[in-house]
């Protein structure tokens, strides 16, 4: 297979994650990693991982390991902020994920932390956002109105 095809097949594959075609993109990136060994080509691999067969422990593993490989790409930052995602762990995903903006202004990063949206301030300032308190406090107020 010639480079341009495999290109053009990890494009598919990508836009296929992308877009949520999980066993789409698996087949295209399936037949890039028969030729190539890219760490991104392994987030996105472990992001069809994660999404398709719920393997997120070790999704989240192999994403880590591209980030090792390629620090200052913001792809893997991504791919492991959405695993995290998955795994119900929105706090450590929007921790990646700013991560992942400090090393370039990644637009997909942008939309995900949007979707997330803007937390409201603690109810006591003076204590943590996760102390107790300010939890059951944050509720009261929510459901009354007053936040």
């Amino acid at each position: 297979m010639s480079p341009d095809q495999l290109d053009d097949l990890l494009q598919k594959g990508m836009e296929a994650a992308e877009k949520g075609y999980i066993h789409s993109a698996q087949v295209f990136l399936g037949q890039v990693a028969e030729h190539r060994n890219t760490p991104e080509l392994k987030s996105y691999l472990a992001y069809c991982l994660a999404k398709g067969q719920g393997r997120m422990h070790s999704a989240a593993k192999i994403c880590r390991e591209s980030i090792k490989r390629e620090p200052n790409n913001s792809i893997h930052y991504l791919i492991l902020g959405r695993i995290l995602l998955l795994s119900k762990e929105k706090g450590k995903a929007i921790d990646i994920f700013r991560q992942g903006l400090r090393t370039s202004p990644n637009p997909l990063i942008i939309d995900e932390l949007k979707k997330l949206g803007v937390r409201k301030p603690a109810v006591l300032k003076s204590l943590k956002r996760n102390h107790p308190v300010n939890q059951v406090l944050g509720k009261i107020f929510d459901f009354i109105g007053l936040r």
